[in-house]
């Protein structure tokens, strides 16, 4: 009798039980949808009713909304022709459970990365454009990612329209979010309350230098994906380099000071010697991490023009923008910062060299332009500096990693959004929850507390009762 008075006063966990629904909390939490939550031919949702029973499940702990991706391989199957129907589907069905929709604007393939479990294509007409035309993402050794199209494609005429014409891989990104806002109407700013603009593979603003699909394994450096004809056109107008110098990792998998530029200066040395902070080694990783922030720059005003053309009034409260940043947590404590470096990250090319720096100052001055929030978000925020002990050459350091982000958002007054690297289980993990707990800082007045987070991924586990249960104790915590 006195274990089933305690049982259902404390469940069997020994924890507090809590009586659900419970209110959204003071930092809204968000769930990410299945990859494939849409059907193949986008015109519906896959799982209608099994997505309702979840949706009403993590409502009643507590969970703001959903993140779902828009993947442009289903939802442009042809130049100019789009097809919306079923994301219309969700918000219908979030508007009446009355919960928010993050939406992304998904310009990259899923397939081929860490968690990925389905396969989504590019478009096959961007696709066979970027092949014809060398713009997808290449490698020294000509290994070539098909996860996006490559930055140098932005202002490339190549990609066709609905009327047989050619428009750049920028106007391409413009069309299909000025569609989706269109075809989303009254949705926007009060269903869909953020809009996440896809900048690179995985739809995060970086360079695919780490490709499961070709072997690499963590915690391999990656490699530099710059040999694709724009690239190396770009290279050459900024710099007179008519290609990448020499050192760079042709192994993915191998570690910092296997590569003679990153390889860190003896002891005793000086440190300005070394292959990544002088000569062709600095001049080039410093032009590789700008092209890379101007791109974000340039994909952003796309948005904000698609903005403009469907004729948005929703408030900067009701809708923002936001921009996801990898958190390449591995090899930070090695001078060269190489994992960063290798995908666009410049955190090595002089003592004061801050990518994370650069990238919200970038976003502080799009936020100006177009008047709108817009979040940083950045991943990996369960992770510990201990989490990856048992692999001391990975040099790992995510939580030095994000305080660097957080000062960077600070300084330039931008809001800090977060999402989960890796899927845990909901139940249990509570070295998780109170990590990001950690994280989110929901006690600060100031601008070091987050925004938002994003958990990966809602399905079965979410919803067990334990699950709810924990879900419930994090969203009322924070």
């Amino acid at each position: 009798m006195l274990y089933s008075l305690f049982s259902s006063l404390f469940g069997y966990s020994g924890k507090p039980y809590i009586k659900l629904p419970v209110d959204s909390g003071k930092v809204p939490v968000f769930a990410m949808l299945q990859l494939d939550w849409l059907s193949d031919d986008g015109k519906s949702l896959r799982y209608k009713e099994k997505l309702r029973s979840q949706l009403e499940a993590v409502k009643s702990a507590g969970l703001k909304g959903v993140m779902a991706d828009v993947w442009w391989g289903i939802c442009e199957p042809s130049p100019g022709k789009y097809e919306f129907g079923g994301v219309l589907e969700l918000c219908e069905l979030l508007k009446s459970l009355d919960l928010k929709l993050q939406s992304v604007m998904s310009f990259h393939q899923c397939g081929g990365n860490v968690g990925d479990t389905v396969s989504f294509p590019l478009p096959a007409w961007v696709l066979e454009a970027g092949t014809t035309n060398d713009l997808l993402y290449k490698s020294k050794s000509g290994i070539v990612s098909k996860d996006s199209l490559s930055l140098s494609a932005d202002n490339e005429k190549v990609f066709g329209t609905s009327s047989g014409g050619t428009r750049t891989a920028l106007q391409c990104y413009q069309d299909f979010m000025t569609e989706f806002l269109k075809a989303m109407g009254t949705h926007v700013g009060t269903t869909i309350c953020e809009l996440q603009v896809g900048m690179g593979p995985c739809g995060e603003l970086r360079y695919p230098s780490y490709l499961m699909s070709n072997g690499w394994q963590w915690p391999g450096v990656g490699i530099v994906m710059s040999h694709d004809a724009g690239m190396l056109k770009m290279l050459k107008k900024a710099t007179t380099m008519s290609e990448p110098p020499e050192g760079l990792p042709e192994d993915q998998n191998a570690m910092p000071d296997d590569v003679p530029l990153f390889k860190a200066a003896a002891p005793g040395a000086d440190c300005g010697s070394t292959g990544f902070r002088s000569g062709q080694g600095k001049i080039f990783l410093e032009w590789y991490s700008n092209a890379l922030i101007a791109h974000g720059k340039d994909v952003l005003t796309q948005a904000g023009a698609a903005l403009k053309e469907a004729g948005v009034t929703a408030s900067g409260e009701d809708l923002c923008l936001s921009v996801k940043v990898s958190g390449l947590h591995w090899h930070v404590m090695h001078p060269s910062r190489a994992t960063e470096a290798c995908a666009g990250y410049n955190c090595c090319t002089s003592p004061s060299a801050d990518a994370y720096n650069a990238i919200a100052e970038m976003l502080a001055e799009a936020t100006k332009t177009l008047n709108r929030p817009i979040l940083f978000n950045f991943t990996c925020m369960e992770m510990t500096n201990d989490s990856n002990g048992g692999v001391p050459h990975a040099l790992s350091a995510p939580e030095d990693l994000i305080a660097q982000v957080r000062k960077a958002c600070v300084n330039n007054h931008m809001p800090l959004a977060g999402e989960n690297a890796l899927e845990f289980d909901v139940a249990d993990s509570d070295w998780a929850f109170n990590q990001i707990a950690k994280q989110i800082r929901s006690f600060s007045p100031g601008k070091d507390a987050m925004h938002g987070i994003t958990l990966l991924r809602l399905g079965d586990g979410f919803v067990r009762p334990e699950a709810l249960q924990e879900l419930a104790r994090f969203v009322t915590r924070i």
